[in-house]
């Protein structure tokens, strides 16, 4: 049965962790969206291959994966580039700010060993400082058992955090899973590790309606705060179909705020 939390005031640290194309980076930016039309002051960090993050919030996210070709000399160098996020989550009380970390699907094992062998779990409870892991996936086998290998390693490492399962129906809902199949033997063994996680839903909105503005530099909440004519000339598109992509980005933002108000306390966003 899942403890009953109030939604955490800033500040707090949110990781994100799943496979790849689970929508983790995009739901990590819809959090950074979302905090900023509140006044919520944040540094974000990045443990990824992929540097979509940093693209869309520039060089406000510092970028902890080493260089690979030093890797390969020395692998404990993934652990200790991690540094900076725990200095962060030190400061972030005093500071009154909240500490984001993009968690790349290929670094989940790293990240979790870093979290555990400072003693994280022990340090914010001290500082009480709640963390919230955000685990974002669909109904597909190989995701499912990817999702709970996150949930299991995070989890593990900081035992304090609040875990939450997002739902992303942009690959479908949990729903229509077949029973018996494998993809449901999949979503009963991340079910069976993560009893205690509270359930989010991300809802499902058409690429064609973001990317444009991800490809121009452009973040979700610029997009509703453009008027159509300047989006139509940024977009090199028809001021209706600017307008129709406005509207979807809005909608999926009151959603999201809405969803993530049960985890995080959000007093706008939701207009």
């Amino acid at each position: 049965m899942t403890t009953k939390r109030s939604p955490a005031a800033p500040p707090f640290v949110v990781i994100t962790a799943a496979q790849k194309s689970a929508g983790k980076t995009h739901l990590m930016l819809t959090v950074a969206d979302l905090m900023a039309i509140n006044g919520f002051a944040f540094s974000a960090f990045q443990v990824d291959d992929q540097k979509r993050l940093s693209e869309m919030l520039g060089e406000k996210v510092i970028d902890l994966r080493p260089d690979p070709d030093r890797l390969i000399e020395d692998p404990t160098l993934m652990t200790r580039a991690l540094t900076p996020f725990y200095e962060a989550c030190r400061r972030a009380i005093p500071s009154k700010t909240s500490v984001l970390l993009d968690c790349g699907a290929n670094e989940t094992e790293a990240v979790a060993n870093f979290l555990r062998d400072v003693d994280l779990d022990e340090d914010v409870v001290a500082w009480k400082l709640p963390v919230i892991v955000l685990c974002p996936f669909y109904p597909e086998a190989e995701c499912l058992r990817q999702t709970a290998y996150s949930v299991s390693r995070i989890g593990n490492a900081v035992q304090s955090a609040r875990i939450v399962l997002v739902e992303n129906r942009f690959g479908g809902s949990v729903e229509r899973i077949t029973p018996g199949s494998i993809t449901h033997q999949a979503y009963r063994e991340l079910l069976s590790v993560a009893k205690e996680a509270v359930r989010i839903v991300m809802p499902a909105i058409a690429k064609e309606y973001w990317a444009p503005y991800e490809g121009a530099g452009l973040r979700l909440i610029k997009a509703i705060a453009m008027d159509p004519e300047s989006a139509s000339r940024a977009l090199k598109k028809e001021i209706g179909e600017v307008k129709v992509m406005r509207a979807q980005i809005a909608r999926y933002i009151r959603t999201m705020h809405a969803q993530l108000s049960q985890i995080i306390d959000l007093p706008r966003g939701g207009q």
